[in-house]
């Protein structure tokens, strides 16, 4: 089997070597390497138009939805007034503890 155009080429490119070329020449084409951490922070991504619009579109409304007052209701008033008049405490507290197995006992 005969190799493609493509693999003889980048065979090819892989053999060749330029004599007297300066090492700079070598940076400004390749770019020099960067610790990652400054890729991160100086990087970019780029978006298509119509997805950095839909994006803004949703901030937009996100932030609009999230500044706007909320409607509070009123607190539910009980149909009869709660009179504590006459509340007196439990006298005498009798605590039963029920374990796991005594449940249905």
């Amino acid at each position: 089997m005969e190799p493609t155009d493509d693999a003889r080429l980048k065979r090819l490119l892989r053999e060749w070597k330029v004599e007297d070329a300066p090492r700079s020449l070598d940076e400004r084409v390749l770019g020099g390497r960067q610790p990652w951490w400054k890729a991160l922070i100086g990087g970019s991504v780029r978006v298509p138009v119509p997805v950095a619009l839909a994006l803004a579109v949703l901030f937009v409304a996100m932030g609009v939805a999230l500044m706007r007052p909320r409607a509070v209701s009123p607190p539910a008033i009980a149909s009869s007034a709660i009179d504590l008049a006459n509340f007196r405490p439990v006298e005498h507290v009798q605590v039963r503890i029920m374990r796991g197995s005594d449940v249905d006992q």
